[in-house]
């Protein structure tokens, strides 16, 4: 049985730096998404310094939101919503707090933090607050991901689940429409994100795609326009 909807939502990225350029290509559909479902939009290209390189900043600022807000749903500034007609609240079920899609592809099996959707709230402080502490993944190749992996109870190298822990049990692995990626990509996605590309490509495939979904809100809007005349 599903939740009801939580009042106070925020959608939240950063683009620090040359992904500054990323991040206002993707709020192009962050925006109307937010608007339609009724998400505060909280997009930020300067954080305060945290001693940590710049994906961490990802758990830093979950970090101060989560008291603030009943849902908190993560993109990072690499990913598109191609999809707009869907809330991923509608995933939602009482006894999970965590949200994410995992990866299956050449025999691994990896959650993706590039979209997390999370209840705001004593549990996820805690996993935020587990997650930061894996100083062992400070300068990881996958930094925050490779914490996250950790946490919930999967090997990092190769990635794959060796066991449950207190956060994995109400974790829910969601449809990969929702994080469709190069190497395990969804054929009717929801997100696009472009991890391990180069500033360039990812740029290009971002503006693609923010082509592609204009054309389709277009022909949606043109669609209504026409029905509306026949009834």
């Amino acid at each position: 049985m599903k939740d009801e909807m939580p009042k106070q939502k925020a959608l939240v990225s950063v683009g620090i730096g040359p992904q500054r350029m990323l991040l206002a290509l993707a709020k192009r559909t962050f925006s109307p998404y937010a608007e339609r479902h009724g998400y505060e939009l909280l997009l930020h290209s300067n954080v305060p310094d945290i001693g940590r390189p710049a994906p961490w900043a990802k758990i830093a600022l979950l970090r101060e939101l989560v008291r603030q807000y009943d849902l908190l749903l993560w993109l990072d500034a690499d990913v598109m919503v191609v999809d707009q007609s869907v809330d991923i609240a509608s995933e939602l079920e009482p006894d999970k707090f965590l949200y994410l899609v995992e990866h299956r592809y050449d025999g691994t099996r990896m959650p993706n933090s590039g979209v997390m959707l999370m209840r705001g709230g004593n549990q996820t402080e805690a996993f935020l607050d587990e997650v930061w502490a894996q100083s062992q993944f400070v300068h990881h190749k996958w930094w925050e991901n490779a914490a996250v992996c950790q946490v919930l109870g999967y090997a990092v190298d190769p990635p794959r689940p060796v066991r449950e822990t207190i956060f994995s049990t109400r974790t829910k692995l969601i449809s990969p429409r929702w994080n469709s990626i190069r190497d395990a990509p969804s054929p009717s996605p929801r997100i696009r994100h472009y991890p391990g590309y180069s500033l360039k490509t990812r740029f290009a495939f971002m503006v693609r795609d923010l082509s592609l979904t204009q054309l389709r809100r277009s022909r949606e809007a043109a669609q209504r326009r026409w029905n509306g005349n026949f009834t």
